[in-house]
């Protein structure tokens, strides 16, 4: 095997490592600032599925922090890494099935109002910068959403029709990015 390709695997098993430990520290509820700088550049951007964005690594860490104290717990699986490098640019993209359990669920998940699942896909750019690689930016395009949807938002109110939202019944767009996560 040659250099060149020894380079990009090395690259390709970074850059899912830190997309994947972005995701651990949201299940681990490790939002420190420091920790998420560790994993984002300075002026990165999140953009949440409900097309709010968060920048910059205290932004994130401190709006996470307050928006997954309404989750018991998380679990994020995070598969099949598409990447892509130009130089020192990634670009992934990578399928996602997250579930929350809401607090006072003492994590049953046998009862739909206790806990939501929701699969999508994850859009990622990541930078290399002093031979670290870092997202700069990233976005969340949830596809389905089931289980019991209390107040999704991380301020506000759940929309009627969100409320009831079961995938079976309903595709429709404006349901499925409503949500504050």
């Amino acid at each position: 095997m040659d250099q060149d390709r020894i380079t990009e695997l090395i690259n390709k098993s970074e850059i899912t490592s830190i997309v994947n430990s972005y995701f651990r520290a949201l299940d681990e509820k490790n939002f420190a600032a420091q920790h998420f700088a560790s994993i984002f550049t300075p002026q990165a951007k999140v953009t949440r599925p409900n097309g709010a964005s968060l920048i910059g690594p205290e932004e994130i860490s401190a709006s996470h922090e307050k928006s997954f104290t309404r989750f018991e717990g998380s679990q994020h699986f995070v598969a099949g890494h598409d990447i892509s490098l130009d130089g020192r640019t990634a670009n992934v993209r990578a399928n996602l099935i997250a579930m929350h359990m809401w607090q006072g669920s003492t994590t049953d998940a046998n009862k739909l109002d206790n806990f939501f699942i929701a699969g999508g896909v994850i859009h990622a750019t990541l930078m290399q910068s002093d031979g670290e690689w870092k997202i700069s930016q990233m976005s969340n395009a949830v596809l389905w959403r089931a289980g019991g949807f209390r107040d999704m938002m991380q301020t506000g109110t759940v929309p009627k029709e969100a409320q009831s939202f079961d995938v079976s019944q309903s595709h429709e767009p404006a349901a499925r990015q409503s949500f504050g996560i």
